[in-house]
């Protein structure tokens, strides 16, 4: 049986989820780029989960021209979520966007071993 080590930041997924995150949402950076819009979530195994070594527990995963075709961003920097304005903001902006390697499939996804959860439409 695989216990927790430590606690875990769930707030923003479930955050997200009890506002009802829909599929197609626009999302905007911190600096107010739009970037894509919202597929889905996938999810690490949590004996993977070391936020010191940015190996976060979920992902949002977005459709993205800017960043060049799928984009993983980790939940934690998800900030506000606007259901009437079909719009979801980042807390980074697009210089980290940039500086990360969010435009390409984490490791866990490649290897088979992300569990996915779909939104809504």
């Amino acid at each position: 049986m695989l216990r927790r080590t430590k606690l875990q930041r769930v707030e923003t997924i479930d955050r997200l989820r009890a506002e009802n995150l829909k599929k197609y949402t626009e999302v905007y950076t911190k600096d107010d780029e739009r970037i894509g819009v919202t597929l889905r979530f996938v999810h690490r195994p949590i004996e993977d989960v070391n936020e010191e070594l940015r190996l976060y527990r979920s992902y949002l995963v977005l459709q993205s021209i800017v960043l060049g075709g799928p984009a993983y961003v980790p939940t934690v920097y998800v900030g506000t979520y606007d259901p009437l304005g079909n719009r979801l903001n980042l807390t980074a902006d697009m210089n980290t966007l940039e500086d990360e390697t969010w435009n390409r499939e984490p490791d866990f996804v490649a290897r088979g071993q992300g569990v996915y959860e779909e939104l809504p439409e």
